[in-house]
């Protein structure tokens, strides 16, 4: 509207034919067409050389472009610029205490009359006039501007607290991570993303979780570690090359960058890859990809990720420490130590607020045979695969641990003997029919016991889960038995 309003007063005192106003850009030194009257649809924008027409300029005072034959005076600028395109007269600074906001440009009057000196010191005042208003108007966006990016900074703030607070109290890695990649995707107004942790011995980059898929199906499966994806070795891809150069990486058009691998079957158009450092060694990288809006991920989204990703790497790195301190190594499962431990902070949780738990013992039967004959590789194998079996059997309230050898123990909080049974008996069916490459089928015998019913305390529930788990070894193995009165104590034990 301002330059709206200079252009009608000069146009109604003047009766100019064409004018223009241009803005200068500090930063690159640039004078930016921002406004024009008689001269078309026009885009514009020049930087002026050191010479005669910046020495005149710097005077701050409106000068003549055109001589008295109707040449430009600055023809080679001009030509070079396609200036002679503003059809320009006068040349009018418009500087306010020493700073330059802009040009206004003035063509000819009406009838080639000439400006007199009542005209130039109208174009004067008008200008300088119009100069204070122009810095006070680029002072308030300034300040705006500023107000905006300091809300904006204060929210990232508070967001990145809560992120790290929320990351002390979470110890679970799979459930870590998904909090984390969450966070990283709202953060940068992304529609999906991932989180790839580093393996040591594969010398890989794998994906642990995925969010915000529209196959949602395969999204669980891939996060439960029932679907492999694609992995990356170090340099391979954009996630291979910020693992290797510890460097984050944007990509706003994935279909015209080579490092980019497989555009079409992930449909990524855009991603942002932060890696996440502990101790300056590089553990893994977050992905967010599909920025939502048409700029693209930003320099200000690497800055607000790659504070995510400082806090979640150490997050992480502690997650995985407790992981390696809390399960077995060989099949997943939780070790025996930290299974009695959870096992009794339950107990005490149903004992206080009066719930049923129950708990199933289970064995393989004849594993000796399987080591004997095919090696404790095999044995390994078989000991996963029941173990993985397990694992998707149950609920994420439920626990499973590895009792000893090739014993297991499950946990079922809120759980009847009724339906503890029906769990067991489809966890006996599934792992009968498991397949297992060039070895014999493998079955499970599986004793329950439940609370209070069989037991006021772990360690007589224990036992007389494992007596039920001897009985249905002793009548025939393959099946499962519930704990009655009638089982006598295993002679085992």
């Amino acid at each position: 509207q301002l330059y709206s309003d200079l252009a009608v007063t000069l146009r109604e005192r003047l009766e100019v034919d064409a004018l223009a106003v241009f803005l200068h850009q500090n930063e690159t030194g640039i004078f930016e067409l921002v406004f024009s009257h008689g001269l078309g649809d026009l885009e514009c924008e020049f930087k002026m050389d050191k010479g005669p027409l910046t020495q005149k300029f710097n005077q701050n005072e409106p000068f003549n472009v055109i001589d008295g034959s109707d040449r430009p005076i600055f023809g080679q600028f001009f030509e070079r610029h396609g200036l002679d395109r503003l059809r320009s007269k006068l040349w009018v600074p418009l500087i306010v205490m020493d700073r330059i906001l802009g040009l206004l440009t003035i063509g000819e009057k009406t009838g080639q009359r000439s400006f007199d000196d009542f005209d130039l010191d109208f174009i004067k005042h008008i200008s300088a006039h119009a100069a204070i208003c122009i810095n006070i108007s680029l002072l308030y966006q300034d300040r705006q501007k500023e107000g905006e990016e300091l809300d904006r900074t204060l929210h990232n703030l508070s967001l990145l607290y809560n992120i790290g607070r929320a990351m002390t109290y979470i110890y679970d890695l799979k459930s870590l991570l998904r909090y984390i990649l969450g966070q990283a995707i709202e953060i940068s107004n992304a529609e999906k993303g991932s989180i790839m942790l580093y393996d040591p011995e594969t010398d890989l980059l794998s994906i642990r979780v995925l969010e915000g898929l529209a196959d949602k199906d395969y999204q669980e499966k891939v996060n439960n570690n029932e679907i492999s994806c694609k992995s990356f070795k170090p340099g391979e891809g954009v996630a291979g090359q910020v693992f290797q150069t510890g460097q984050p990486m944007i990509v706003n058009k994935t279909e015209a960058d080579k490092s980019f691998v497989g555009v079409g079957a992930s449909y990524v158009r855009s991603i942002n890859c932060i890696p996440m450092k502990v101790y300056n060694e590089v553990i893994g990288v977050i992905n967010v990809t599909n920025k939502q809006d048409e700029i693209g991920f930003t320099d200000e989204d690497v800055e607000l990720l790659k504070a995510v990703a400082d806090q979640a790497a150490v997050a992480i790195n502690k997650a995985q420490l407790w992981e390696l301190a809390v399960t077995d190594s060989l099949t997943g499962l939780y070790v025996r130590r930290y299974f009695m431990a959870k096992l009794h902070e339950e107990f005490h949780r149903a004992e206080r607020y009066k719930k049923v738990f129950s708990i199933i013992m289970a064995d393989l039967d004849k594993f000796k045979n399987i080591n004997d004959t095919y090696g404790h590789a095999a044995g390994d194998l078989v000991l996963k695969t029941m173990a993985n079996i397990m694992n998707k059997s149950v609920r994420n309230v439920d626990l499973v641990g590895r009792y000893g050898g090739e014993e297991f123990v499950l946990f079922l909080p809120e759980t009847t003997k009724d339906n503890a049974f029906i769990l067991a008996d489809r966890l006996r069916v599934w792992i009968s029919e498991a397949e297992l490459e060039g070895l014999p089928k493998v079955t499970m015998s599986l004793g329950i016991a439940s609370y209070p019913d069989d037991g006021r305390d772990i360690e007589d529930l224990i036992d007389k889960a494992d007596s039920a788990l001897y009985a249905a070894k002793k009548s025939g193995r393959n099946r499962v038995v519930k704990y009655s009165s009638d089982i006598s104590q295993n002679p085992e034990k």
